[in-house]
Protein backbone atom coordinates (compact mmCIF):
# COMPACT_ATOMS: atom_id res chain seq x y z
CA UNK A 1 0.00 0.00 0.00
CA UNK A 2 1.38 3.35 -0.97
CA UNK A 3 1.14 6.23 1.46
CA UNK A 4 1.22 9.85 0.43
CA UNK A 5 2.44 12.77 2.39
CA UNK A 6 -0.71 14.81 2.93
CA UNK A 7 1.16 17.61 4.60
CA UNK A 8 2.00 20.43 2.25
CA UNK A 9 4.97 22.66 2.98
CA UNK A 10 4.13 26.16 4.18
CA UNK A 11 3.96 29.02 1.74
CA UNK A 12 6.06 32.01 2.81
CA UNK A 13 4.88 35.50 2.05
CA UNK A 14 7.30 37.98 0.53
CA UNK A 15 5.80 40.79 2.63
CA UNK A 16 6.25 38.90 5.89
CA UNK A 17 9.80 37.92 4.93
CA UNK A 18 10.72 41.54 4.13
CA UNK A 19 9.13 43.01 7.26
CA UNK A 20 10.88 40.44 9.47
CA UNK A 21 14.18 41.25 7.75
CA UNK A 22 13.58 44.97 8.31
CA UNK A 23 12.44 44.83 11.94
CA UNK A 24 14.14 41.72 13.34
CA UNK A 25 16.98 41.21 10.88
CA UNK A 26 19.54 41.64 13.65
CA UNK A 27 18.55 38.21 15.00
CA UNK A 28 17.89 36.63 11.60
CA UNK A 29 14.13 36.26 12.15
CA UNK A 30 13.46 36.15 8.41
CA UNK A 31 15.72 33.10 8.07
CA UNK A 32 14.25 31.46 11.18
CA UNK A 33 10.82 31.85 9.51
CA UNK A 34 11.80 29.91 6.40
CA UNK A 35 13.89 27.36 8.35
CA UNK A 36 17.31 28.07 6.87
CA UNK A 37 20.38 26.88 8.77
CA UNK A 38 22.21 30.18 8.37
CA UNK A 39 19.84 31.87 10.84
CA UNK A 40 22.05 31.15 13.85
CA UNK A 41 24.94 33.06 12.23
CA UNK A 42 22.98 36.30 12.69
CA UNK A 43 23.17 35.88 16.47
CA UNK A 44 26.98 36.08 16.48
CA UNK A 45 27.29 39.79 15.66
CA UNK A 46 23.99 41.70 15.93
CA UNK A 47 25.28 45.07 14.59
CA UNK A 48 26.56 43.45 11.41
CA UNK A 49 23.47 41.25 11.28
CA UNK A 50 21.25 44.34 11.32
CA UNK A 51 22.95 45.58 8.15
CA UNK A 52 22.62 42.12 6.61
CA UNK A 53 18.91 42.01 7.51
CA UNK A 54 18.29 45.38 5.88
CA UNK A 55 20.24 44.24 2.81
CA UNK A 56 18.19 41.02 2.68
CA UNK A 57 15.00 43.07 2.86
CA UNK A 58 16.09 45.13 -0.13
CA UNK A 59 17.48 42.18 -2.09
CA UNK A 60 14.51 39.85 -1.65
CA UNK A 61 11.94 42.64 -1.81
CA UNK A 62 13.22 43.80 -5.20
CA UNK A 63 13.59 40.24 -6.49
CA UNK A 64 11.05 39.12 -9.12
CA UNK A 65 8.25 37.02 -7.65
CA UNK A 66 9.16 33.91 -9.64
CA UNK A 67 12.75 34.05 -8.44
CA UNK A 68 11.63 34.64 -4.84
CA UNK A 69 9.34 31.60 -5.03
CA UNK A 70 12.14 29.52 -6.53
CA UNK A 71 14.46 30.39 -3.61
CA UNK A 72 12.07 30.55 -0.66
CA UNK A 73 9.10 28.43 -1.81
CA UNK A 74 10.73 25.81 -4.06
CA UNK A 75 8.00 23.20 -3.66
CA UNK A 76 5.23 25.52 -4.83
CA UNK A 77 4.05 25.14 -8.36
CA UNK A 78 3.35 28.23 -10.43
CA UNK A 79 -0.37 27.52 -10.45
CA UNK A 80 -0.61 27.31 -6.65
CA UNK A 81 1.25 30.54 -5.92
CA UNK A 82 -0.47 33.92 -5.85
CA UNK A 83 -0.19 36.00 -9.01
CA UNK A 84 1.91 38.67 -7.39
CA UNK A 85 3.68 38.94 -4.08
CA UNK A 86 5.18 42.38 -4.61
CA UNK A 87 2.53 44.45 -2.89
CA UNK A 88 2.56 47.90 -1.34
CA UNK A 89 3.65 46.34 1.96
CA UNK A 90 6.79 44.95 0.31
CA UNK A 91 7.58 48.28 -1.37
CA UNK A 92 7.16 50.18 1.92
CA UNK A 93 9.45 47.68 3.68
CA UNK A 94 12.10 48.07 0.98
CA UNK A 95 11.93 51.88 1.10
CA UNK A 96 12.18 51.93 4.90
CA UNK A 97 15.01 49.42 4.77
CA UNK A 98 16.91 51.60 2.32
CA UNK A 99 16.37 54.67 4.51
CA UNK A 100 17.46 52.92 7.72
CA UNK A 101 20.41 51.23 6.01
CA UNK A 102 21.69 54.48 4.48
CA UNK A 103 21.22 56.42 7.73
CA UNK A 104 23.01 53.80 9.82
CA UNK A 105 25.82 53.48 7.30
CA UNK A 106 26.38 57.24 7.10
CA UNK A 107 26.26 57.57 10.89
CA UNK A 108 28.75 54.72 11.29
CA UNK A 109 31.12 56.22 8.74
CA UNK A 110 30.83 59.68 10.32
CA UNK A 111 31.65 58.28 13.77
CA UNK A 112 34.53 56.23 12.38
CA UNK A 113 36.05 59.23 10.60
CA UNK A 114 35.56 61.41 13.67
CA UNK A 115 37.39 58.88 15.85
CA UNK A 116 40.10 58.45 13.24
CA UNK A 117 40.81 62.14 12.77
CA UNK A 118 40.54 62.91 16.50
CA UNK A 119 43.21 60.26 17.15
CA UNK A 120 41.12 58.15 19.50
CA UNK A 121 41.04 55.05 17.29
CA UNK A 122 44.68 54.03 17.67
Amino acid sequence: MQTHNLRTPPYFSKALFCWLALLLGCIGAHWWLVGKRRAWCYLLCPPLAAFLGWADCMRYGLMPDAQFDARINPSESQSDSPKTQTTAAVIVAVVLSLAVFATALMASLAMLFQWWFAGNLA
